[in-house]
């Protein structure tokens, strides 16, 4: 199903995601409102009235559901393509403008410099983004012990075109800091 989600879902998807320690890509958020909008439409199909009939849980339904598609892989993603996709990161980032740090401690993390003037953690580090072939995508402080905040967002390349905007955003300090921030 591709039509456009109605603005209601999509507003009330992001305010739910928004309580997570986490975070979620545009084409996420998109897919979890689709499937909002699927799931009303289907109980006003059997007579159910949305503001009536109690149905604010299908908004967590399909928050639920949608961060379930895109965190782990089942079964686990072949060794190669995950390889494909820290080269589609890597790329990506590039693309962003971004510098790839010439050391990540992190096993099988892509790691990306701080930018000039934003912000740093611990010794000057910048972030790093960790895909295992049995993980989602992970973002951690490039350094050898850190906290990781999954990203929500497909296992593709288009998908890594969004990891490395989010983390552009937390670089440039557009999107709100996880290690700073967030006490969960």
């Amino acid at each position: 199903m591709n039509a456009t989600p109605t603005a209601e879902s999509v507003s009330k998807i992001r305010a739910a995601y928004d309580a997570h320690a986490a975070f979620y890509a545009p084409s996420v958020v998109t897919d979890a409102a689709r499937l909002r909008d699927a799931l009303f439409a289907t109980a006003a199909d059997h007579g159910h009235q949305p503001d009536a009939d109690g149905l604010a849980w299908l908004t967590m339904a399909a928050t639920e559901a949608t961060s379930r598609k895109y965190g782990l892989p089942r079964p686990e993603r072949p060794a190669p393509e995950t390889y494909a996709l820290h080269a589609a990161l890597r790329k990506a980032l590039v693309e962003e403008g971004l510098v790839l740090a010439s050391d990540c401690p992190i096993r099988m993390g892509v790691g990306v410099d701080p930018l000039p003037g934003g912000p740093t953690w611990g010794m000057g580090n910048g972030l790093a983004v960790a895909l295992y072939v049995d993980s989602g995508w992970e973002l951690l402080v490039n350094t050898s012990r850190s906290r990781a905040f999954t990203i929500y967002a497909p296992a593709t390349a288009a998908g890594a075109g969004e990891v490395a905007a989010i983390v552009h955003g937390i670089l440039r300090g557009d999107l709100e800091d996880p290690f700073r921030s967030w006490s969960r």
